[in-house]
Formats: C-alpha cells, sequence, structure tokens
C-alpha cells in the first residue's frame, strides 16, 4: 500500500484546553503528530527535510516532508538530497529536528511562537540520555512546553494491542523498523529492557537493496527506480518465502509457479504508429498528382531553357554585329570606338564570342564533338602565348597571363576527358575478360570471386579496428603499446609523407605551388582515404552497403538501433527480488551486516532474562506480537514461527500475531495513555543547574526513562512532594523554581505542586549567609539538608576549580532582578538574537527579557527597569554605544529605539524594518541595524530620516553586525552562511565570504591588529575563521567541536575568547595567532548564546538558556596580573584561569 501524507493544517488548535497533551510519533520513517484521545493523528508525513536552491534566484528553500514534484523543476535538486534527523533510531541533528517539528506544530493549527501543551513523543528503546536531552532542550529553549514525557515506541504498540486482546501480558514485542529491529520481553504487561535485542536491519535496508537490484538488472532505466517508487513495489509485491532456498530453486528452474509469482511493472510506452500499405485509388491518385507535378515541371524548364536560348541568340547577334562594325573602323581607331562597349580590343569580343557559342550549344543540347571543334579553334585564339614577355607591352602582359590561364584549364579540360575515355576503354577490357573466363570456367571464377571477397573484408575489418581504438598486432596478436606511426593504416601514412614532403619543399626556392597541374592532385591525394575495399565489396556484391562511423561528437542515441524498441523493452520483471530483499530480516549477511535474523534475536532475548522458568519462557513465545512498518509483508509470521520452533523444545506453543495496525498503534496506544486521568501528574519536570546534583540523580533519571515507557513503573514512584526531595529529570520547569523562598519578591506568587522547597532553601542560604533566615526542612526543621559553611559565592576557597566562575545569577529569574522577570520563553530563536550587551563605562550590564530592558549596576547591584515595550511587542536587541549613555533597542515589530540610560528616558524611535530587528552596531556617530528581512539600516541620530542609507546582500536573516575599531568597515554574518565586509563609501559589499557551512553570528574585530577579523559558524560549520580584509584572504581557522555563538577579543593581550551551544556549551580561551586553547571553561548546561565584556577588559559575562548569567575572570589587566577586588554588594575574590 503506497504511503499517503496528510498534511492538510488543522483549524482547531484553539479550541483544545490547554491541558490537552499533544501526542508525537517520532519515527525515523515518518512523522505523527495530534491530540490525546483520538483515535487517529491529525498529519502524517516523512520524516527527512530537503534544502535545494531555487534555480533563478539561488535562495535556499526547506522542503519538509514528501516534495510536490511538479514545483521541484524550479529547484536545483543535485546538491541537496533528503536529510534525517536520524542515525539509525537515535535523533542526532536536532537542526533538522526542529524543522520537523516546526512543520508538524504549523500543520496541527499552532499560530504562535510557543506550544502551551505537554508533549507526549516516542522514542527508541533504551534512547541515549543524550538525545534524550537535546529533544527535551529543544521542546523546552524553542516552543516553550509546559512539560514532556518520553515512551518507547514499541511499548504502547503492545499496551494497545494487550487491550484489545491480541496479546498477552507475557509474551514478545518484534518490531521490525525503518533502520533497525527490536525484540522486547513483556512480563506481566511490563516490558523488560534487560532482556531486549536490537539488530541494524529494518525496512530501509530492504527497500535499498531493491533498489539495487533492479538498477543493476534494468540499467537503462535507472532514472525511473527513485526511491519513493522502489518503496512502494516493496510494499504491493514483496513477501516472506516460508523456505528461502527452496523458493530460490523454483525461480532457478524457470517453472510455471515462478512464472506465476513473477509480477510485471510496465512503464509508459507507446507504440510506433503502423503504416497500412495504401489501397489502389490510393496508388492512383499520388500517381496522378505525381505526373502532373512533373509535366508542370518539365513545362517550367522548357520556358527557363527557351528564355536562356533567346538570351544567348541575342547575345551572339550582338556580338557578331559588333565584329562586323570592326571589321570597318581603322586600327588606330579602334580603342575610340570599342569605349562605350565595355571591351577593350578585338580579342576580348572574339573571346565572348567563343564563350556564348559555346553556353548556346549547350543549352540546345548539340553534341559534343562539336563543342570540341570549338575548344580546338580556341587554341588558335592564345596568340600572345609563345611571345617572349620582352617584346611585348604592359598591357600585352596581362593579357599574356590570362591566355596563358584559359589555354592551361583548357588543356586540363582535355586530358581529364581522355583519362576519362581510356579509363572506360580499360573497364570495359577488363569486364569483357571476367565475362570470358566466367563462361569458360564457373566454379574457378566463383571460388576466385570468394577469396577476393574475403580478403576484401578482412582489410575492411582491420581499417575500422585501427580507426576505433588503435589496437595492432605485433605479430602475435596481442595489443601492446605501439608508435603512432604503427598504429595508422597505409592511406594515413601517405597523407603524411605528403604533408612532410610538402612543407620540406617550402622555402627552397620560389614559391610556386599551384603552377602545375600535378601540384593541385596533391589535396586530391590528401582527402582521398583508403576507400578501394569498400569500392571493391560494392563491385562484387552490390548489395553491399558500408556502416557508417559515429564521430566523436555523434552520442549513442543517435547511432542506428538493431531493432526498433517494443513494450517488453519498457517492462520491469519482479521474480526473485520479491523475496530475496525481505530476505535480509532473516539473513542480514546477504547485505554485509554479520548480525543476527529475527528469529535468532527471539531466542536471544529469551536466554538474556535472568529467569530459568520454563512455564515462562513457553508464556513468551505463546504471544508473540509483530509490529511496526516492516512487518507488513505476507509470510512474515509463518516465517516467524517456523523459526523460533527450531530453536524451541518440541511440542512448544508458538503463537505469532500481527497488531490491528502495526503502523499506527503505537502513536493510537500513545494517545490512549496521554488521555488517561492519571497523565498529568505523572508528567514532572524540574530543573537543576547545579551539574553535581544533576549527576547524582542519574540513578533516578534512568528510572524516568522506564517509568514514562510503562505505566506501571510510573506509578510505582511517589510525588516529590511526599517522599523525593529532588527531581527525577533535568528538565527545567520556570512555574516551580519558587522564587518567593528568596524574599526577593514583593508579593508570592502561586506555587506549582512539585517544586524542590529543599533546594530553594539550601540555595537561598548558600546565596545570601545562614542569617538571611531561617532554614529547616520541609518536615519541620527536623533531618534537614546540611549546609556547608562557606559561601558558594567565594570561589578561592579548596572548593573552587581554575575554571569556575567568578559568580553566579542563578536562573534567569533570578539574575537581574530581584524584580519580576519575564521568563526565557519570551525569546525569539534565541541563538539569533541578541539580548545582552557589555558593561560599558558606567560598569551597567544590560539585559533584554520579553518585553522590558533592565540595567543592572556593578557598583551596587542595583536594578533599573529601562523601558517596557507593552504587551504587543519585545526586545530582540540592545547594544550600548561606545561612549555616553545611550542605548539601542531592537524591537521585535522592526523599530530601534535609543534610550538614555542615566535618566531612562526614550531619546528617537526609528523604523524601516519589516520585521524583527536582531542585531545592532555603534560606531562614533551612526548606529547600524540588521534584520530578519535581510537588510541592514544605517541610522544617523543627527538627521530626521528613519535611515541613512540600506545594504542588501544577506539572502536571509542578519545575526551578525559589527564596526571595526577604526569605523571604516562594518562585518555582516547571515543565516545565509555569508560573511560580508561593507565600508562607508559604497552600498554594495567590498567583501563576500562563502566559506562557512553554518550561520555566522559570532563577529569580532581585533583591536590589536587592522583589518583582522574573526568568526564563528554554527552547528554545521563549528569553525572560528581568521580574515584579512584588505585582501579578502582567510588567514587560518581552527574546528572547536561545537556551535560557535559568540566571539569576544580580549582589550588587554592577544587572545579571544569564544561561547558554544551544541553539543558541548563550553567556553573557550585562544591565543593568537598560535591558536592554542588557553583555557576551557565549563559551567553552562545549555548554549552559551549571550556574552559582554567588562570595561577594563578582565571579566566577561555570558548568558545561557539555562537561566543563568555567570561572570568570569578571564584576561588579565593592561599594567598588572594581580586578581582585582570590587568593593559592591558583590565583593568576592576572582581567580585567574591561568
Amino acid at each position: 500500500m503506497p504511503f499517503v501524507s496528510q498534511i492538510k493544517r488543522q483549524t482547531d488548535y484553539n479550541l483544545f484546553s490547554s491541558t490537552t497533551p499533544i501526542v508525537i510519533d517520532n519515527g525515523a520513517s515518518n512523522f505523527r503528530i495530534g491530540w490525546a484521545g483520538e483515535n487517529d493523528p491529525r498529519v502524517i508525513f516523512r520524516n527527512i527535510v530537503q534544502r535545494p536552491r531555487h534555480k533563478t534566484t539561488g535562495e535556499t528553500v526547506s522542503i519538509v516532508g514528501d516534495h510536490d514534484t511538479t514545483l521541484l523543476k524550479y529547484f536545483d535538486c543535485s546538491r541537496s538530497g533528503p536529510r534525517s534527523a536520524f542515525d539509525s533510531n537515535v535523533v542526532y541533528q536536532f537542526e533538522i529536528m526542529e524543522y520537523i517539528l516546526d512543520f508538524g506544530f504549523d500543520r496541527l493549527g499552532a499560530n504562535g511562537s510557543e506550544i502551551d501543551h505537554p508533549v507526549l513523543i516516542t522514542e527508541c528503546i533504551l534512547n541515549p540520555v543524550q538525545s534524550r536531552s537535546k529533544m527535551a532542550e529543544l521542546l523546552f529553549e524553542t516552543y516553550g512546553v509546559p512539560s514532556v514525557a518520553f515512551g518507547v515506541d514499541a511499548a504502547f504498540s503492545y499496551k494497545y494491542n494487550q487491550q484489545h486482546g491480541i496479546c498477552d501480558k507475557d509474551g514478545l514485542a518484534i518490531c521490525p523498523g525503518f533502520t533497525t529491529t527490536h525484540v522486547i520481553p513483556f512480563i506481566d504487561g511490563e516490558p523488560v529492557y534487560k532482556g531486549c535485542s536490537r539488530t541494524n536491519i529494518g525496512g530501509y535496508h530492504v527497500t535499498d537493496y531493491l533498489k539495487q537490484l533492479l538498477s543493476l538488472k534494468y540499467p537503462h532505466h535507472m532514472a525511473r527506480f527513485t526511491w519513493e517508487k522502489v518503496e512502494d513495489l516493496k510494499m504491493e509485491h514483496c513477501y516472506i518465502a516460508t523456505d528461502y532456498a527452496s523458493e530460490a530453486r523454483l525461480f532457478q528452474k524457470g517453472t510455471k509457479e515462478a512464472e506465476e509469482k513473477t509480477r510485471c511493472w510496465q512503464l509508459p510506452w507507446v507504440p510506433p504508429p503502423i503504416e497500412e500499405p495504401p489501397s489502389e485509388e490510393e496508388i492512383a491518385r499520388k500517381a496522378a498528382i505525381k505526373e502532373r507535378q512533373g509535366q508542370r515541371l518539365r513545362e517550367m524548364a522548357e520556358a527557363k531553357k527557351s528564355s536562356r536560348i533567346n538570351e544567348f541568340e541575342n547575345q551572339l547577334r550582338g556580338l557578331e554585329f559588333l565584329l562586323q562594325q570592326l571589321e570597318k573602323v581603322e586600327e588606330s581607331e579602334i580603342s575610340y570606338f570599342l569605349k562605350d562597349t565595355g571591351y577593350v580590343s578585338r580579342q576580348e569580343i572574339e573571346s565572348a564570342l567563343a564563350k556564348v557559342t559555346q553556353s548556346l550549344r549547350k543549352v540546345k543540347g548539340e553534341p559534343k564533338g562539336e563543342q570540341a571543334e570549338v575548344e580546338e579553334k580556341t587554341d588558335e585564339k592564345y596568340p600572345l602565348v609563345n611571345i617572349p614577355d620582352n617584346m611585348l607591352t604592359p598591357d600585352q602582359l596581362r593579357e599574356k597571363r590570362r591566355q596563358m590561364f584559359l589555354k592551361t584549364t583548357s588543356d586540363g579540360r582535355q586530358r581529364a576527358k581522355q583519362k576519362r575515355v581510356e579509363e572506360d576503354l580499360e573497364r570495359e577490357r577488363k569486364n569483357q575478360l571476367d565475362e570470358k573466363k566466367r563462361l569458360e570456367n564457373p566454379e574457378l571464377y566463383l571460388g576466385e570471386m570468394r577469396t577476393k571477397y574475403k580478403e576484401l573484408c578482412e582489410k575492411v575489418e582491420q581499417r575500422k579496428r585501427l580507426k576505433t581504438n588503435g589496437n595492432n598486432s605485433n605479430g602475435n596478436g596481442m595489443s601492446g603499446g605501439v608508435g603512432r606511426g604503427e598504429r595508422l593504416n597505409a592511406a594515413q601514412r601517405e597523407r603524411m609523407r605528403l604533408l612532410t614532403t610538402a612543407a620540406f619543399d617550402r622555402g627552397k626556392g620560389e614559391d610556386n605551388f599551384g603552377a602545375k597541374d600535378e601540384d593541385w592532385q596533391l589535396y586530391k591525394l590528401m582527402s582521398k582515404d583508403n576507400d578501394e575495399d569498400d569500392e571493391g565489396l560494392q563491385e562484387i556484391d552490390p548489395t553491399f552497403v558500408p556502416k557508417p562511423e559515429p564521430g566523436p561528437s555523434q552520442s549513442a542515441a543517435d547511432t542506428p538501433r538493431s531493432r526498433p524498441l517494443t513494450k517488453e523493452d519498457f517492462q520491469i520483471l519482479l521474480g526473485v527480488e520479491r523475496f530475496r530483499c525481505p530476505e535480509i530480516l532473516f539473513h542480514p549477511n546477504l547485505v554485509g551486516i554479520d548480525q543476527a535474523g529475527l528469529d535468532e534475536m527471539a531466542g536471544v532475548s529469551m536466554r538474556r532474562l535472568s529467569s530459568k522458568d520454563q512455564v515462562l519462557d513457553e508464556r513468551l513465545t505463546n504471544s508473540i506480537l509483530m509490529t511496526g512498518g516492516s512487518c507488513l509483508y505476507p509470510g512474515l509470521s509463518e516465517r516467524i514461527e517456523a523459526g523460533i520452533r527450531m530453536i524451541r523444545p518440541c511440542g512448544s506453543p508458538i503463537k505469532v500475531v500481527r497488531a490491528l495496525d502495526p503502523v499506527l498503534d503505537a502513536w493510537r496506544g500513545a494517545s490512549l495513555y496521554a488521555d488517561a486521568v492519571q497523565f498529568p501528574q505523572q508528567m514532572r519536570a524540574e530543573f537543576f543547574s547545579d551539574s553535581s546534583m544533576a549527576q547524582a540523580k542519574h540513578s533516578i533519571l534512568d528510572r524516568a526513562v522506564t517509568c514514562v515507557s510503562s505505566p506501571r513503573a510510573i506509578s510505582s514512584l511517589s510525588s516529590p512532594s511526599k517522599t523525593s526531595s529532588c527531581s527525577d529529570r533535568f528538565i527545567p520547569c520556570r512555574s516551580s523554581s519558587r522564587l518567593h523562598t528568596f524574599g526577593l519578591r514583593e508579593k508570592e506568587s502561586p506555587v506549582k505542586e512539585g517544586g524542590n522547597e529543599a533546594y530553594a532553601r539550601l540555595l537561598k542560604s548558600e546565596l545570601f549567609g545562614s542569617d538571611f533566615g531561617s532554614f529547616s526542612s520541609p518536615a519541620g526543621g527536623q533531618g534537614g539538608l546540611g549546609s556547608p559553611s562557606k559561601n558558594m559565592l567565594r570561589f578561592k576557597t579548596d572548593h573552587s576549580g581554575p575554571n569556575s566562575p567568578v559568580f553566579l545569577l542563578q536562573s534567569l529569574d533570578m539574575i537581574v532582578g530581584f524584580l519580576r522577570i519575564v521568563d526565557k520563553e519570551d525569546c525569539f530563536e534565541p541563538l539569533l538574537l541578541n539580548i545582552e550587551d557589555s558593561v560599558q563605562e558606567m560598569n551597567v550590564l544590560a539585559v533584554g527579557l520579553g518585553t522590558c530592558v533592565y540595567l543592572w549596576t556593578a557598583s551596587n547591584s542595583k536594578v533599573t527597569r529601562l523601558c517596557d515595550l507593552g504587551p504587543n511587542d519585545s526586545v530582540c536587541s540592545v547594544q550600548w554605544t561606545r561612549e555616553g549613555s545611550y542605548i539601542s533597542v531592537g524591537t521585535q515589530l522592526g523599530q530601534v529605539q535609543v534610550w538614555d540610560g542615566t535618566q531612562c528616558k526614550r531619546v528617537r524611535t526609528m523604523g524601516g524594518h519589516q520585521t524583527r530587528t536582531s542585531v545592532l552596531a555603534w560606531n562614533s556617530r551612526t548606529l547600524a541595524s540588521g534584520s530578519r528581512d535581510r537588510n541592514i539600516l544605517q541610522h544617523d541620530l543627527r538627521v530626521s530620516s528613519d535611515y541613512v542609507s540600506k545594504l542588501i546582500g544577506h539572502k536571509s536573516e542578519v545575526c551578525g553586525l559589527k564596526w571595526s575599531h577604526d569605523d571604516r568597515e562594518l562585518a555582516s554574518g547571515g543565516n545565509d552562511n555569508q560573511l560580508l565586509v561593507w565600508n562607508q563609501h559604497s552600498q554594495l559589499p567590498v567583501l563576500t565570504l562563502t566559506e562557512h557551512t553554518a550561520a555566522v553570528k559570532a563577529i569580532a574585530w581585533s583591536p590589536h591588529q587592522s583589518g583582522l577579523l574573526a568568526s564563528g559558524g554554527g552547528t554545521a560549520d563549528r569553525c572560528i575563521r581568521f580574515w584579512n580584509t584588505t585582501n579578502g584572504h582567510q588567514l587560518n581557522h581552527v574546528d572547536t567541536g561545537s556551535q560557535v555563538c559568540n566571539l569576544v577579543w580580549s582589550k588587554n593581550v592577544n587572545e579571544l575568547v569564544s561561547t558554544h551551544g551544541y553539543s558541548q556549551n563550553q567556553i573557550m580561551v585562544w591565543k593568537y595567532p598560535s591558536l592554542s586553547k588557553v583555557a576551557t571553561l565549563v559551567g553552562h548546561s545549555l548554549r552559551v548564546l549571550y556574552l559582554a565584556m567588562s570595561p577594563d577588559g578582565q571579566t566577561i559575562v555570558t548568558g545561557a538558556g539555562d537561566e543563568t548569567l555567570r561572570f568570569w575572570n578571564v584576561f588579565p589587566s593592561m599594567k598588572t596580573q594581580t586578581p582585582v577586588k570590587d568593593t559592591g554588594l558583590w565583593s568576592l575574590g576572582r581567580t585567574q584561569i591561568r
């Protein structure tokens, strides 16, 4: 059954309450999404992404799922094939996964940037924690989902079929999927993961194997075997053979049963038109038409002939009359008499008369003998040929040369005519002799002709071999390395000899080539190929036709075919391929995978169980459920039953059943589970920022993996408010941060059940001291958590390492504040935004959160709200001026606002962008802004217009922007993987650098060397590249291993610091130009998206998706390497990283 997508956009998204979970079956082949409690998913499409370029504009577009073949003709797909987010059955390409989720949520009907519904998403069994944490990070950071649960797709399918009575509580689930196959034992309705087994073979390998076999069998139709079509052929025609060897022998013998099992796929074919023989009436009609046309042509030719005869006769009479008049004129007056006639002498008139007479005879068709007489008479017309040149005047010399040319031409014609006559006579004599021999001894004559025919055929074949591949028999019939001269035939060697002779004769005297008729024979000899053999064959066998040899420019399609193509040439026969391809599920070694098959995996899973109970083994084999898209082949259940019977004792009960719907049962089981009443209480998601505590709860994480996929295991866990003081998931939940317990808010906010009060109290005590407030355990002060006597912020103790932050502002709600701050879920695509700017000369840090911008003063830790954009807008970027107190704010609606940071007063609002302003950059006088509309605007506060110039060059969102320190050059990076450099004198980029293979957000100009620019690429690139902008050359690059989010150069030393995202989330300090790594700073658990530097160039502040700002002392001062002290509220001992 061919796969059919369901991608129609739903319109009832807003009708579901925020408590209704969204169920996602994230399979390696197909993506299914819908609402909990429903029987079928709303949206289904292939789990692939393709990014072709438009053939005209060059713009890259993203196509998710099945592509429309009618639209792909406008795109170039040769450089970008379909890409999957899966490696085997584990998600590892989360950028592709983000495209998939975007499309899925959009088709489900989501309108906003956030998904306010719980999400239940399926995963493979024993999914790595790294992949699960990245998926959770993607769902929380990008889509702002309130909670997430993960479940094993095979477990959902088994539970769904168990509820419908298809399988028992004890049994085996055999799940042949798209790229892998799993066998999971179930005991008492619960999966036993220690007994699972897996093999890396699935439906993908079956389709690929079938595609290879058909391409080898029908190479001329290889373009027809697209992946989608081969997938359809597999699902419609493939089956599992009960006995593979006997089935193969059946097809090898070619029996009638094998012919009946063979399927035929007829490709489009148009039969050639059949020409019926014309009737007698049609033949007569065509003959009459042809006769009329011939008569008309003959009449036209006769009229033309008469017209030419009249014309020549008139010319002849005129020339004869002119000669008669010339007889009466004196010799001295001849030139004067002929002045107006166009002739200069009597000889010229006589020559014209002879030509006209000859043309007239030719038109009338008079015999050639008369023409010969005329030519003989013309010999008397060359009186100057034999007179020496010194006796002639210049005019007579010119006339002599003309007469010599005419006489030479006439003589040449006579000789050619005589030669033709002699050849005709010789041919006639030879024919008479051959006829005489044939009559005297016919058998001998026939033998001679056959021998001659054979010799000529061998010569022709030899010449063809020499022309095609240059092979030469060196006496032993073997081809070897021969010289150019040995590869040439006789005619070609003669042609080379003539050319060489002509070349060497030049320069030995006068260049008189062509004066003799023999000279012109050279060209005839050179152009004549060795075709005497073909001519001889044509003489012996009149039916012989030499085959034309295709030239180098003649394609194989132009060569004549041996026979016309028929309907059978466009038929694809599926015979042994029908059962040979799916056989790899039982014998993966057919495709080079040395692993076990389905039947053997079932035995392996039962042996892995610790129990040796024979009765349990019988219960397991008595309920074997097949689920997954690759279990739809006919004969699969019988083959599995026969294979398991071979490894079980005689008489063991074996029952193999197929799921109700092997493709959709996993989603339906998840939907049924998410619709249960206890599901909201089981979806617990809290966040630990302290990495040590997260590591301590690793075992709980492992239990959580099992509990989400197993309802019984979930119900066995106690509520966190009763028995657990720590969360079972390393997943953020903003509503359970319990900020009111820190005494930072004037008004308490409602607390969501599941918060970690013990951890909150401990953190409050460690941040502000034990005397800040009483600390007791949730049970009333008994048995509370012990608190160390030292303050966690003082890192000069023995507990701190060289890579620890100077101090930590925990949980983006706590940072700035001490006031109510909008959660980080209000940020749009945080990688492309710049909502944190450096501490300027006032030592003030600006942070944009949601709709507000906050200023944090380092000297007294005072927090001031600068502005609030209102409910319809949000902050996308902030940037301080280099000198002064002005700060610019870029908004979601595309505005650029300029504020006075000291007075908290707005100075100017400028428009110009169509959508969000994601990046800002000040120079000494102007402000540059980059937007999602791909434009860069330059604003000048001294003029009234919104902007003074527009720079157009990027094909996607501008996410990086930096002015050089001398204000001469502006560097911009975009989501189109381009790095552009502009100057102040042109609106076109002076440099276009395209070496990056991902978005370029991180840009930094060196303050130590003019024209030195550093840039960093995203996840697909991971490199920091250094450029010389004076000549556009790349100086060096280094692969960091992670997404590069920010770059900043040290003001004091020739070093730079970089922050990173996927996958290590680290901060790295590099020494330039050696690019040696000075330090690697670890502390953030999610992407380090924001970076700023203090005015003294020693301290940096980083912000990440883990809701923390961390301050690091990474660079020395200009004059001393000693630690620096602060006198504000956060008086800290700073630790050097060196």
